[in-house]
């Protein structure tokens, strides 16, 4: 579970400063695939050192292609309605997850249900809070996240390969399939800063913490896994004081106290 504390808290910033940087130059069809093709570039010796068994391609190739529209459709979301909306909905993936439990007969006790209840109740304080939801296309992209995660999240389970092979090979499906939308003279004309800043979402913000996270769901449930992810808008919140000066209202703090009851809840 500690790999999955580590990953969320990469994602809260690197989440924080994506939203923040989305507001320039780097846009979502900029973002995505130099995220995918770094990360890749990166990765690519784990593939060499702890290669995969050939059964297992099919379902890293199902991985990869769960991970790349995870990406694709959160980086949509945000930007077509807002960050809070797209991280809350994206982060509906345990509810999702835990429907599925429950639909295969798995008994879950009640303060684990409650937990979940907590933690979604305190992301929508904390991340959406009074303004409610922005509405158009974002929210059905932010939904689809929701699901991709959820996908993602549970196929990696079962992986033999080493963690950082499952990514690269996901990184590199993600690279394959973005290279025809990229657009090139906006990636050539990036500063040194905007260069800056997608070299650290690249490393802090895909390698080390989906490396982490797909560590973290060979030692426990997917279900689990998502809902402890759902730290990341806590650390987020902290984070945006230091980025932007937003400071947290006492319905945040409340909010992000029900997150982790909700997490506590669910891992004792």
């Amino acid at each position: 579970m500690i790999q999955v504390l580590c990953a969320a808290l990469l994602w809260g910033f690197a989440g924080a400063l994506a939203g923040l940087l989305m507001g320039g130059t780097l846009e979502p069809a900029i973002l995505v695939p130099l995220r995918f093709f770094g990360s890749f570039l990166v990765l690519l010796p784990f593939v060499w050192r702890f290669p995969p068994q050939n059964k297992e391609f099919p379902r890293l190739f199902v991985i990869g292609l769960a991970l790349t529209l995870t990406q694709v459709s959160y980086y949509l979301a945000i930007h077509l309605s807002s960050v809070a909306t797209g991280l809350f909905l994206q982060y509906m993936a345990p509810v999702l997850l835990t429907l599925y439990a429950l639909v295969r007969g798995e008994s879950l006790s009640r303060p684990k249900l409650f937990g979940l209840g907590f933690a979604v109740v305190g992301a929508y304080f904390l991340v959406v809070g009074p303004q409610g939801l922005a509405g158009g296309l974002g929210i059905a992209y932010g939904l689809a996240s929701a699901f991709l995660f959820a996908t993602f999240s549970y196929l990696g389970m079962g992986m033999r390969a080493h963690p950082l092979t499952v990514l690269a090979i996901g990184t590199g499906v993600g690279s394959i399939l973005s290279l025809p939308f990229t657009p090139w003279e906006k990636v050539l004309s990036l500063n040194a800063v905007d260069l800056a800043a997608v070299a650290y979402i690249v490393v802090l913000g895909t390698v080390v913490p989906f490396g982490l996270f797909l560590w973290g769901v060979r030692q426990i449930p997917a279900r689990v896994a998502t809902l402890v992810a759902m730290i990341e808008p806590v650390c987020g919140a902290i984070f945006a004081i230091f980025l932007v000066g937003q400071l947290l209202s006492p319905l945040a703090v409340f909010g992000g106290a029900m997150i982790l009851c909700g997490v506590w809840l669910n891992t004792t």
